[in-house]
C-alpha cells in the first residue's frame, strides 16, 4: 500500500510541472507575438516619419499577415499621460497609438496586447505592452 501512495505522489508532482511548464510556454509566445507587434508598429510610424495616417494600412496589412486579435466589441484604449491624444484603429484590431506633442517635437505611445485564454473556465485575460517611438519635429 506504501508503493501506491508514494506512486500518486509523484505522478501529481509530474503533473504539476507540466501544467508549469505549458503555462510558461504559452506565457512566453504571446508575450513574443505583442512585442514583435508593438515594435513594429512602432518602426512602421518611423518609416512613415510619424504620419499615422499614412501608417494605417501598412498596419492593418502586418496585423493580419502575423495573425493579431480582431476584437468584436469597440476598442477602448487606456491614457498613459494627460497630455496625449488616443487613435483607436477602425480595423477592429486591439493597439492603441497616444500621440504625445511637446513643444517643438511629437512622439507616439503605443500599446499591444497579449492574450490568454482559459477554455475551461471561460476566463480571459488580456496586458498591455507598451512602447515609444523617437521625437518627430513639428511642421
Amino acid at each position: 500500500m506504501r508503493e501506491a501512495v508514494g506512486n500518486t505522489f509523484i505522478v501529481n508532482l509530474v503533473i504539476i510541472f507540466v501544467v508549469i511548464f505549458i503555462v510558461l510556454f504559452v506565457g512566453s509566445t504571446s508575450y513574443t507575438k505583442a512585442y514583435k507587434v508593438k515594435t513594429r508598429i512602432i518602426n512602421i510610424i518611423e518609416e512613415n516619419d510619424g504620419k499615422i495616417s499614412a501608417s494605417q494600412g501598412e498596419i492593418d496589412t502586418f496585423l493580419g499577415e502575423i495573425g493579431y486579435r480582431i476584437v468584436s466589441k469597440k476598442t477602448t484604449c487606456p491614457k498613459h499621460y494627460t497630455s496625449g491624444t488616443l487613435t483607436s484603429p477602425s480595423s477592429g484590431y486591439r493597439y492603441c497609438i497616444e500621440t504625445f506633442n511637446k513643444g517643438e517635437v511629437t512622439y507616439y505611445g503605443v500599446t499591444a496586447y497579449m492574450y490568454f485564454e482559459i477554455p475551461i473556465i471561460g476566463a480571459h485575460l488580456e496586458l498591455p505592452i507598451y512602447g515609444e517611438t523617437k521625437s518627430f519635429p513639428n511642421t
